[in-house]
Parts: structure tokens; C-alpha cells; sequence
């Protein structure tokens, strides 16, 4: 950060000292009269020094939930919630002030009361001539522009599932098609026992299949903040096609990747929204059939680039997703990435609009930009570039299949808690076939219940958490009461999402998601019932 601009302005004088008059588009204002407009700003005004506030306008005070004045002479620190933000918003907004002669960052800034609300900051020199005599900043309340934003992603997606949700059900009837198939089979062969081990396979590998589209698609509806890890473009791009590709069978996609892309810093579920939704947009730009080209490339940005706007330089890797649609002209060019813009009329299927907003916003967030060109009639081609991670990628382990007689056994006993009673019934023969004593519960209630009375002798409980009666959430919180240190595995349907991850910090000793194999389900009992 320069030292020349560390700092909120601090202005001494009083606006109303003096009636000095100042010239405003040839109107004269007196220092009274200037206060009174300042006043009157529905933004919040002020001067900054040294991190140090001077004179603020009445707005500002009353955003912050602070009386007039009662914040100047003091260091900023205090409207940020820690110091990683607070060095944040100033190595960021004064680089700008000092590269472009002003700064915009947005943040979330502390208010007397303790809560946190997101505000847009923008700032300039108070003298061009003179950067050393501070700033002027200028602040808006956004929580409910970022609520909206959050409101219209969500729907978005919503309306992108729809969109989605026939090529899902013809994936999942194949997949049903599969299993009933060989369980038909298993039936004829139930003598040879070489047949029905081959067809218990073939179900095994069907259904990994469908947990692995479920979980994309539960990854890709869930809301919340950004969970950011190191991701592989190019497997992202082959997700989102696998589930696209159902969906318009006349649409040929041309897959051109690149041997060993960038790694990127990202949310999974985010970017699947980003390439879902533009290949959704593509195949409406084509109403009767037409091609899909998706290609990735790595590439490295100069200082002296071309770009029209500002980008840091460095390496990134660049997805482009092209169609041989409709195309677009450059008047709808220029608002496509508006919020709520779109060319549909009501009730109409075809057409682009589905989600640009977001998507930009998403590209945005992750520190990437997104370009388009089109020509009307002559398709549209879509530029995503995302900055690339300084991570090296984790090699994923595979789960390693083991045949029964290896697998890990014991003997304690199990109290395992589902209203679901084909979990009930593969549960209680998972426990009996590794050799535990397991105890059954329906609901959150009736296993509360039955772990006062043998508390002692339930070495491990696992729990459901969708449950009439009582879910899984007040059980957990009850078991906890009766013994602190009782050991329970979460185990749902649902994806990891806060809700889990707040289990595991208050005491979970693992999360196992639905379905489950009999060799996972073996490995983590043992790894759970061990760690003493």
C-alpha cells in the first residue's frame, strides 16, 4: 500500500464554519448551504487520513447505527470485523485510487451493534494535485442488492434444473433399467453362483452411477456461501455435459480439451452453474438442432494487454463454449449479462436469457472475466477466463473394493437409527454380517429412548437425520446430553453442506453419505470404533 494513502481523511474544519460561497454549475452555495446538501446525500460521506475518519456526513453515522461524530479521530479498524479484512479493503481500494484516481471494493463493515452489513465503498483523491491530503470515501448500504443476488442465483438454478430435469429422469430410468435388469436375471441364475456374483457387480457399478449424479445435482442446487477448493476445468466441463447431453439429443457437442489445463481455485457447484447454464443457453439459441463446441486452453495475460478493463496479469486457463445458433446483434450483446435481462417473451421456451446475470457474477467473484462474440444469424461464442491456483492437485483416492473375508469386523454394539425400513433392513444385515449386536431405532425419539436405558453398552450410534418425531439434529443434541463423549456417525442422503460440517465441530465423529457400500461402511465403523 502507498504510505501517501494508508488512511481515512482527517478534516478539521467544520463545513459550517465559514459562509465562504463555492461556484456549483454557476450557482453559489454557501459552506451552510453545502453541509445541508452533504447532509441530505442518501450515501455516506467522509474524509479519510492515515486510516483515521475526519468529518462524515449525518448518513454515514446513522448506517454504522453511531451518533454524529462520535467515530472522527478514530482508526477505521474498528468497522471491520478482522484485520485480514481490513487490510483487504485498503490494499485493494488505494491501489486503485493510486492506478486509476478511484477505488470501488466492497466489504462487510461492523455496525455499533455488533452486525455485519454489506456496504460498496468507493473512493478518490480529495485533491489530485495533492494525494497526501487523503481521501474522499463514499459508502452504500447493499445487503439487500446481495440479498436479491442470492435470490435470483437460487432461482436461476431452479429454473436451470427444469430445464434439466428431463434428461435427468431419462438418466435415471436407464439406471433403474439396469438394476431391475439383472436383478430379473439373478432370479433365472440363482443356482450358479459365478452369474449372480457378475450381476451384483453389474447393480454396483449402476449404482455408483446414479449417487454420483445425485450428488451432482445436489452440489449443483444447493445455496449458501462459497466452499472453494482446487478443481480441474476439464472435469467440471465433462460433469455439466453429462448432464446437459440427455436434454437435447438433436445437439452434437464437440469436446476439444487441453492435455493439462490450469488448475483453478473455485466452488464446484458454482462453476457447474456457470457451464450449465451457458450450455443451456446455447442449445436454446438452436431451437431444432445444431452443434456445441466446448474447448479449454491455458494461456498467459501480459501487463500490456488489449483488454478494455483491467486484468491481472498471470496465467489462467480459458473455457469457451460455442454454438451455431441464432447469434445475437450487438445491442443485446451489450445487456445480456444484465440482472433479470432476457430476449424471451412470456411463456416462451426458446430463446437465450437463462442465468447470464449470474454468470457473470460467479466469473466476477472468482477473480475471472467473460467475454462474448456474436454475430446475428452466425452463433454465439462465450470466453470464460479464470485465474490459475498456485495449488498443485490432490491426487483423488479411489475406494479400494476388498472381498468380504478381508474386510474389518468387530463385535460391539450398534444402535442404528432410520425411519426408512429398506435401510433398516441392509443396515441391521450390514452390522450382523461384520459381526455387531445391533439395536434399532425408527425415529430420533425412540432412539434417544433406547440409549438412556444402554448407554453402556452402545459403543457407536448411527443416525439418520431426516426423521419424523424427532430429526436427527435434536437427537444428536440429546444423545450429547446423556453421554458427551458418545461416538455417533452421521449418515444421509444429502450432500455435505454447513449444516453437516457444524455436526462433525460439535462432537460428530464422522459423516457417511447414502448409498454406502458394505466395505466403506466396515472401514469407517472400525476407523470411528479405534480412535479412542
Amino acid at each position: 500500500m502507498n504510505p501517501k494513502h494508508n488512511g481515512f481523511e482527517q478534516y478539521s474544519k467544520d463545513p459550517s464554519a465559514s459562509c465562504e460561497p463555492f461556484d456549483l454549475n454557476g450557482q453559489e452555495l454557501t459552506r451552510q448551504e453545502m453541509k445541508t446538501m452533504l447532509d441530505s446525500s442518501p450515501a455516506g460521506i467522509g474524509l479519510v487520513k492515515n486510516r483515521v475518519l475526519g468529518w462524515s456526513n449525518d448518513i454515514f453515522y446513522s448506517m454504522l447505527g453511531y451518533e454524529s461524530n462520535s467515530l472522527k479521530g478514530k482508526n477505521t479498524r474498528i468497522l471491520y470485523a478482522d484485520q485480514k479484512e481490513y487490510d483487504r479493503v485498503g490494499i485493494n481500494l488505494y491501489s486503485k485510487v493510486d492506478k486509476y484516481g478511484m477505488g470501488i471494493v466492497e466489504t462487510k463493515l461492523v455496525r455499533k451493534d455488533g452486525s455485519l452489513l454489506d456496504f460498496r465503498i468507493r473512493a478518490s483523491n480529495l485533491d489530485k494535485e495533492d494525494p497526501s491530503k487523503g481521501i474522499i470515501v463514499v459508502i452504500t448500504d447493499i445487503s439487500e442488492l446481495k440479498l436479491l443476488q442470492v435470490q435470483l442465483q437460487q432461482a436461476q438454478k431452479m429454473e436451470a434444473i427444469g430445464v434439466l430435469a428431463g434428461g435427468i429422469s431419462h438418466d435415471f430410468n436407464n439406471i433403474l433399467m439396469g438394476i431391475q435388469g439383472h436383478l430379473s436375471l439373478m432370479q433365472i441364475d440363482v443356482s450358479a453362483t459365478e452369474k449372480v456374483t457378475a450381476h451384483a457387480k453389474h447393480i454396483g457399478r449402476i449404482v455408483k452411477t446414479a449417487a454420483e449424479l445425485t450428488g451432482r445435482l445436489l452440489g449443483f442446487a444447493r445455496g449458501g456461501k462459497y466452499q472453494i477448493s482446487t478443481l480441474n476445468v476439464n472435469e467440471l466441463l465433462s460433469l455439466a455435459l453429462n448432464i446437459f447431453k440427455p436434454t437435447r439429443k438433436d445437439i452434437i457437442v464437440h469436446e476439444i480439451y487441453e492435455e493439462k489445463p490450469h488448475l483453478v481455485d473455485a466452488d464446484q457447484s458454482q462453476l457447474e452453474q456457470v457451464f450449465l447454464n451457458l450450455l443451456i443457453n446455447a442449445s436454446q439459441a438452436m431451437p431444432e438442432h445444431g452443434d456445441i463446441f466446448v474447448t479449454t486452453q491455458n494461456t498467459f495475460i501480459k501487463e500490456d494487454h488489449d483488454y478494455p478493463f483491467k486484468v491481472q496479469p498471470g496465467r489462467y486457463i480459458k473455457v469457451t463454449i460455442k454454438d451455431t445458433g441464432i447469434g445475437m446483434d450487438l445491442e443485446i450483446q451489450n445487456k445480456i449479462f444484465d440482472p433479470f435481462f432476457s430476449t424471451k417473451e412470456i411463456d416462451d421456451k426458446k430463446g437465450r436469457g437463462l442465468g447470464l446475470s449470474t454468470v457473470f457474477g460467479v466469473v466476477k467473484n472468482h477473480g475471472g472475466f467473460i467475454l462474448v462474440d456474436s454475430e446475428k444469424g452466425k452463433g454465439a461464442n462465450f470466453h470464460i477466463c479464470l485465474p490459475a491456483s498456485n495449488n498443485i492437485q490432490i491426487k483423488e483416492i479411489k475406494e479400494e473394493s476388498k472381498a468380504f473375508e478381508h474386510m474389518q469386523k468387530g463385535s460391539e454394539t450398534v444402535l442404528l437409527v432410520d425411519d426408512e425400513e429398506e435401510i433398516i433392513n441392509v443396515g441391521k444385515n450390514f452390522l450382523e454380517k461384520l459381526g455387531y449386536k445391533p439395536m434399532i431405532a425408527r425415529n430420533g425419539l425412540e432412539a434417544v429412548e433406547i440409549f438412556k436405558l444402554y448407554k453402556d453398552e452402545i459403543s457407536l450410534v448411527v443416525l439418520d437425520l431426516i426423521m419424523p418425531k424427532m430429526n436427527g439434529k435434536q437427537a444428536f443434541a440429546e444423545i450429547k446430553n446423556i453421554q458427551e463423549n458418545a461416538k455417533i456417525l452421521i449418515s444421509t442422503g444429502y450432500a455435505v453442506d454447513d449444516k453437516i460440517e457444524g455436526f462433525l465441530n460439535r462432537g460428530c465423529h464422522g459423516f457417511i453419505q447414502k448409498p454406502f457400500s458394505l466395505n466403506k461402511f466396515a472401514r469407517i465403523l472400525r476407523k470411528i470404533l479405534d480412535n479412542t
